[in-house]
């Protein structure tokens, strides 16, 4: 038994997919490769996939990350293209590696957001105004119902870059299995503070251990 650590990228329309449809992709592409991959024991065998924190519907994923076992050796250079033959357009795996790090180790998440306006110097006023706030209050649906939280300690490394008529925003958040920050939530407050409602993308392009060490 061989763990494979599977590093792929989620793009363009696939970012609205679900991860439950993500892991039906993933699925059938591992089932058609032809690679010799571990399937769980018991009444309903499935391949074996462990997924390193799920991105939010709409998010894309520059280095996203999946453990699988395979039952024989095989060159890890090759199952990128095994895969790649049966994945849709936008959902790419980028190579394979042993894994080094666990899964528990991942305490935050490196993410970009692009964001598009008509007019980027009232956008950056805004974005400057909001950020400058002693709190930024947004509420956030729990089990008990929507509440008010305080994303400002979150969000206090935001910097930000004019580009292409827009801003291009650079952070880190907490992302981990003891609870994450959506990075939506900043747009939930320009929105709900400066009346600001500009087009946005956004993008994990990597995840990070304790000690801010990109995750292996």
């Amino acid at each position: 038994m061989k763990n494979v650590r599977v590093w792929f990228e989620k793009q363009g329309s696939v970012r609205y997919i679900s991860h439950l449809d993500l892991t039906r992709c993933m699925s059938r592409g591992l089932k058609l490769s032809g690679l010799p991959v571990w399937y769980t024991e018991g009444f309903n065998p499935r391949i074996y996939m462990t997924y390193a924190m799920p991105l939010s519907l709409g998010v894309c994923g520059e280095r996203e990350c999946m453990d699988i076992r395979l039952t024989e050796d095989r060159p890890l250079d090759q199952l990128a293209e095994a895969i790649n033959a049966h994945l849709p357009q936008d959902l790419r795996v980028l190579d394979a590696t042993e894994p080094v790090d666990p899964f528990e180790s991942i305490q935050w998440g490196v993410y970009e957001i692009q964001l598009e306006t008509q007019d980027p110097d009232g956008l950056e006023q805004q974005l400057g105004a909001l950020l400058a706030r002693e709190e930024i209050l947004v509420l956030k649906h729990t089990k008990k119902g929507e509440k008010e939280f305080d994303i400002k300690p979150d969000f206090s490394s935001v910097q930000w870059t004019r580009e292409n008529g827009g801003l291009r925003l650079s952070l880190r958040l907490p992302c981990s299995m003891n609870g994450s920050t959506n990075p939506a939530l900043l747009l939930d407050a320009l929105k709900r503070y400066e009346g600001a409602k500009p087009y946005c993308s956004i993008t994990r392009k990597q995840l990070l251990t304790k000690d801010f060490s990109e995750l292996r």
